[in-house]
């Protein structure tokens, strides 16, 4: 059976989205929202709201934010794992590894090492953040 998409890029709102938002659903799901920051939008008069680089038409500031849910239990780890699954599903990152390695063969032009390694460097920023954000929230990394 395949796991529905749990992650929402791009959403924008007004305040600041929690980082670590609990759903009270009685199974300790939680949302993870991350990548948070504050952007220019241009609101006009009919609810629709554009993000701009341009301060000079810009209306209004919201937060643009990244969030993703994750089932019980609130740990580091869980969360992490459930992130870069959503993010790399399993045949994605064995596809990224598959190419890199026919590349490190020879089978493949180097080029082709980049898209896997570039993987690997996003793997590890969002671990980075992950601890950091729940080294904030005391949020334990492993399940006790």
């Amino acid at each position: 059976m395949e796991k529905q998409n749990v992650l929402t890029i791009g959403l924008l709102a007004d305040e600041k989205p929690e980082v670590f938002f609990d759903l009270y659903n009685g199974q300790g799901t939680i949302l993870y929202n991350h990548n948070i920051k504050e952007v220019l939008v241009i609101k006009d008069e009919d609810g629709g709201t554009v993000i701009t680089t341009d301060s000079k038409k810009s209306n209004g500031k919201m937060f643009q934010y990244d969030s993703v849910r994750v089932d019980y239990p609130k740990t580091g780890d869980n969360i992490f794992s459930t992130l870069i699954t959503a993010k790399y599903p399993p045949a994605t990152e064995s596809k990224l590894l598959n190419e890199y390695q026919s590349a490190v063969m020879g089978l493949l032009d180097k080029s082709r090492k980049k898209p896997y390694e570039n993987f690997l460097k996003d793997r590890l920023a969002i671990r980075e953040q992950i601890e950091a954000d729940c080294e904030t929230s005391n949020i334990p990394m492993e399940h006790e």
